[in-house]
């Protein structure tokens, strides 16, 4: 089965940018942990790490949608979400 190349690749440069921006969101959360734990309070700082650390979260989240959508939408075309794209 052929499967549109270029529609393959665009859908995986969005999976790829969502999984890069939920690191940097890790990385930041890491950051302001071991930059903040003496200069502010821990109900200040645990607000920061909890919106970092949530933001992560909800790109991972959009990645799997994403290769969710990628999977059901193969198929319904009648191939298998493993198949190579052609």
């Amino acid at each position: 089965m052929a499967v549109n190349r270029d529609i393959y690749e665009r859908l995986r440069k969005r999976m790829l940018m969502f999984y890069f921006a939920a690191g940097i969101n890790i990385v930041m959360a890491l950051w302001v942990l071991s930059a903040g734990a003496g200069q502010v309070e821990s109900g200040t700082l645990g607000v920061i790490l909890l919106i970092f650390i949530a933001f992560a979260a909800l790109n991972f989240y959009m990645a799997r949608v994403l290769k969710r959508q990628w999977d059901n939408h193969l198929r319904q075309q009648g191939g298998n979400p493993g198949d190579e794209v052609t």
